[in-house]
């Protein structure tokens, strides 16, 4: 069977050939008589690096990403050792996942697993390294074209943190005017001021626990402290930040718009071009809307992520999905015309999206958000369909599985990786052309084959008298192309004349036996396999 595939797939790229050489003004021209077939052509257009924001981000949980010491942690130098994993500099390569930047999860010193209560704003935890380890994987990752973002977490420090203890031992001495002013303190007991700071009649504020004090980010010593450590690892090289909490910054005594405005404009001031990803969950679009306002490049697209979220009611039931997302994305941009959509479907904090849905919708999804404008960002273990076996917070990060028939010995809060890979690990994805992973790595490739997808804007919609499919048009400084989603389990043959003289540029298969599919373009006629999206771009 395997022969005839190649055979007739031979077949179908000669007669392609022969085509073209024998009217060469129509392809230059972009003649609607020319057809597009099997050969798909991704594997023949070229992709170029990025050297701006946009970007396919890849987030890495430092503890249960690759241990290099044995002592059942994840750590730096074990990303460094799957760094050709994630890109190996070539965007054309084919043989890695081809994500361009990085998002790393907290990684400075801390008393958790999860370093989300920082107790030294200038150093990295010993389980995850050295900052000579960071280092070298900032070089390494600059080498390759790829970005790094640090998580960076403004709203609270550890209870640990010198500044708080030595707050706290002047509160219960009866002095307010020092340490205290960086945090939050109050005599009266309420819903803001819960924690008690014992030996004293004083309470502080740390909205996510006793051990995480929220720090007074009105205060001009905090802002201050918080300028020396952007700087610090700006100057290492670090190219952006991941701001967590940015939806609490808004306290009884500070505006967080304002305070977000001041910090992005600060830290532009160290590096031109530095890139910001607010974590802001409201449901109330008006605040995400005022926080774009500041300044900052990116809020996380919650309205659209996890389970109930837009992709994933898209998947079934594509309906109004289209004009959602123009509508979302042009209202962003009405606050803010330089902001960047960031698509993501799971993180850290939500179930895997493994454990939601069957391996054809997980590469619907996949489609749906990698070809919607903005930057897009892939949770590690995603890409290859890793579950979630637990509610608690450790079973969301647990081991990346590179190997199903080879679990690592990683450990999240005792927490390990068994079976949490029923579609395989990365070696057992990667020589299989329809699995879960290479899925991602062609959306990617298709995302950096056409640089209009996240850079454009949605000018048009198509609905095709077909609620099973949706399109639409994104335009980036003139030139087009064409996004069009079939969520449906039935073929489809659709007429494309939105576009000028179409040109197919590549489709993903949702199907999880999906050998041999592809889509079809003859002239303006469009045929589309069940559960394929597919881009198109125009030819004037």
């Amino acid at each position: 069977m395997k022969k005839l595939l190649a055979i007739l797939l031979a077949v179908a790229m000669l007669t392609s050939v022969l085509a073209a050489c024998g009217d060469k003004s129509s392809e230059q021209k972009g003649s609607s008589d020319s057809k597009s077939t099997a050969a798909d052509p991704v594997e023949s257009l070229t992709a170029e690096k990025s050297t701006d924001k946009y970007r396919s981000y890849y987030q890495v949980w430092i503890g249960a990403f690759n241990d290099s010491n044995d002592d059942k942690i994840g750590d730096i130098p074990g990303i460094i050792e799957k760094l050709d994993y994630i890109n190996d500099g070539d965007p054309n390569s084919g043989d890695d996942l081809g994500a361009d930047g990085i998002w790393l999860s907290p990684m400075m010193p801390s008393s958790t697993y999860h370093k989300y209560n920082v107790e030294d704003y200038y150093n990295i935890d010993p389980d995850f390294g050295t900052l000579d380890d960071f280092d070298k994987l900032l070089k390494e990752c600059h080498d390759r074209g790829v970005v790094v973002i640090i998580d960076l977490v403004v709203n609270h420090a550890g209870a640990d943190h010198e500044y708080f203890q030595k707050a706290c031992d002047e509160i219960r001495a009866g002095k307010t005017d020092g340490y205290a002013k960086y945090f939050n303190f109050s005599k009266t007991q309420d819903a803001v001021y819960q924690h008690p700071v014992s030996g004293s009649d004083y309470y502080y504020q740390g909205d996510f626990w006793d051990q995480m004090p929220d720090w007074n980010l009105s205060y001009d010593g905090t802002r201050k402290y918080f300028e020396d450590v952007v700087k610090f690892w700006l100057d290492r090289g670090v190219d952006g930040f991941r701001l967590d909490a940015v939806k609490y910054f808004d306290d009884d005594n500070t505006d967080g718009p304002e305070f977000m405005k001041w910090f992005y404009d600060m830290a532009k001031g160290y590096k031109e071009d530095v890139y910001m990803v607010g974590e802001d969950w409201t449901d109330v679009n008006s605040d995400i809307y005022e926080m774009y306002e500041t300044g900052i490049d990116s809020l996380f697209n919650f309205k659209f992520a996890n389970n109930g979220g837009e992709y994933m009611t898209a998947a079934s039931a594509i309906g109004e999905f289209a004009k959602k997302l123009q509508k979302y994305d042009n209202n962003i941009k009405e606050h803010n015309e330089n902001a960047i959509n960031a698509n993501f479907l799971t993180n850290h904090d939500m179930n895997r999206l493994g454990s939601m849905v069957y391996e054809d919708e997980n590469k619907q999804l996949a489609a749906l958000y990698m070809l919607s404008p903005g930057n897009s960002f892939t949770y590690y273990g995603e890409e290859i369909g890793i579950e979630t076996e637990g509610q608690d917070d450790k079973y969301k990060r647990t081991a990346m599985v590179w190997d199903s028939d080879n679990l690592p010995e990683i450990l999240t809060e005792g927490v390990g990786a068994e079976d949490t890979a029923p579609l395989g690990g990365v070696k057992q994805q990667l020589d299989d052309e329809n699995s879960l992973f290479n899925t991602y790595r062609k959306l990617i490739k298709i995302r950096m084959q056409n640089p209009e997808i996240a850079r454009g804007n949605i000018t048009e919609l198509a609905s095709f008298n077909d609620s099973d499919c949706a399109g639409y048009i994104i335009d980036y400084n003139g030139s087009r192309v064409m996004i069009i989603h079939n969520v449906s389990d039935n073929d489809k043959e659709l007429t494309i004349d939105m576009i000028d003289s179409p040109e197919l540029r590549g489709w993903t298969v949702a199907k999880e036996k999906s050998a041999g599919i592809s889509a079809e373009l003859d002239g303006t006629t469009l045929k589309l396999p069940a559960k394929t999206s597919v881009v198109l771009k125009e030819n004037k």
